[in-house]
């Protein structure tokens, strides 16, 4: 072989090396691609799957809010000073001399409280209404803000809307979304789920006998309920000293519905009230079932003195639903609730009021007794309701008042989901 031609031997190997070469980075490259693409891909949608669990934290995070009784400070931090509840605060807004608090879920519409998600939890903001979106910092991690409107020709609903962003410097807002990475809505109609199902239609209402004595009152000038004072499952007894006040051109005797046999039925069925039949007739529940609600505060207390703090202290926490395991025994000089923020009073066991006290809204007992202890000249502006018999030998009065009434049935309402109204956008 010629020398020149041995020389040139490994060009054809060199050439099909490189050839090879470049078909290997060419489909380095393509796959290289293809991983970026995936990264990528799998980025948008991990940022995507961040801001929908975040929108979806914003409603469930309204939710327990808008169902938690305490008040709430600046931070959302639940207090006991200001008797502003976050559902007073953002969607019975009282401040609105327009709007019935207590008639009407009235939203504020131009507020948007809202939180950041952190390893350290929520960080959160509960501005005034009027004060535009949540100050929630500049911290980088995802979060989310609220808003509230109403729902034509439903008093009782609200519609939720939460917008949930991945980390941004300023509030997720319906404004400032399109700043994040990623953001999405998702809302929700939540309506209220009364405590109370259907108000009694008279002051006193006994599974039984009702025995009114002393120099207590009863009015009920309401034209709606005909102005029934009394209603008993057997006899109604008054002393000489009662005052009875129905409406005008009526005989106060008319409005005594004794043996009511609805009411009979309730209560021979169920003779010592365990079965809860009379108050699932007014509450649509078990007594239990009330006793676990979440907007339920439960007591216990060994005396008059014992209640009648322990009451008080539950009212300036907030709540405004109670159950009492215990017997309820209240005396002294109080006031408890107002016709636009009454209160609803259970006890599964018996009661008696001796004192001065004002109370605004139900009560409803398995046995009640009335300033069966002293003079006292307790007034309840509501009803009272007694599975079994009622007595009363004191100075005080029932005054049927439907107002207190409609308040207490919605305002102590939880408002839960409405079965279909969840959207995301």
């Amino acid at each position: 072989m010629k020398p020149g031609l041995r020389s040139q031997r490994g060009a054809a190997a060199l050439a099909v090396s490189m050839l090879l070469l470049f078909a290997t980075t060419l489909t380095v490259l393509y796959l290289h691609r293809g991983l970026v693409f995936e990264q990528k891909a799998s980025a948008n949608q991990m940022n995507s799957t961040k801001a929908l669990e975040a929108a979806e934290a914003g409603i469930e995070w309204a939710t327990g809010m808008l169902n938690a009784p305490y008040d709430i400070d600046s931070a959302c931090n639940f207090q006991t000073t200001t008797n502003t509840s976050f559902r007073k605060h953002y969607v019975l807004t009282r401040w609105n001399a327009a709007v019935n608090p207590s008639t009407d879920v009235a939203p504020a519409v131009d507020v948007f409280p809202g939180c950041r998600i952190s390893s350290a939890g929520l960080s959160c903001n509960c501005r005034d209404a009027g004060t535009g979106v949540a100050d929630l910092g500049t911290t980088l991690v995802p979060s989310f803000t609220v808003r509230f409107e109403t729902i034509a020709g439903d008093p009782e609903a609200v519609r939720v809307t939460s917008s949930g962003c991945t980390a941004m410097g300023t509030a997720c807002a319906d404004a400032t979304a399109a700043d994040a990475d990623a953001n999405a809505r998702v809302s929700v109609i939540l309506k209220l789920k009364p405590v109370m199902r259907a108000a009694p239609a008279a002051p006193l209402t006994c599974g039984t006998t009702c025995q009114v004595g002393g120099s207590a009152n009863i009015d009920n000038t309401n034209v709606p309920t005909n102005g029934v004072l009394v209603n008993a499952g057997a006899g109604i007894t008054t002393a000489p000293g009662v005052s009875l006040a129905t409406l005008p051109g009526q005989p106060p005797g008319n409005a005594l519905v004794g043996n009511d046999a609805s009411l009979s039925a309730l209560s021979s069925t169920d003779p010592t009230c365990s079965n809860s039949n009379m108050f699932k007739a007014y509450f649509g529940t078990t007594i239990e079932a009330y006793r676990n609600a979440p907007s339920t505060r439960v007591l216990s207390c060994s005396g008059a003195s014992d209640c009648s703090s322990r009451l008080d202290a539950a009212y300036n926490d907030g709540w405004r639903s109670f159950y009492f395991d215990s017997d309820l025994h209240l005396s002294g000089n109080a006031t408890l609730g107002s016709q636009l923020d009454p209160v609803t009073i259970v006890t599964p066991n018996a009661m008696d009021i001796n004192g001065t006290w004002d109370i605004y809204g139900l009560i409803f007992s398995n046995s009640a007794q009335w300033n069966d202890l002293g003079t006292g000249s307790a007034t309840i502006h509501g009803a009272q309701i007694s599975c079994a018999a009622y007595q009363n030998n004191g100075n005080g009065t029932l005054t049927y008042d439907a107002d207190a009434l409609k308040n207490a049935r919605r305002l102590n309402a939880l408002l839960v989901r409405v079965p279909g109204s969840w959207r995301d956008f």
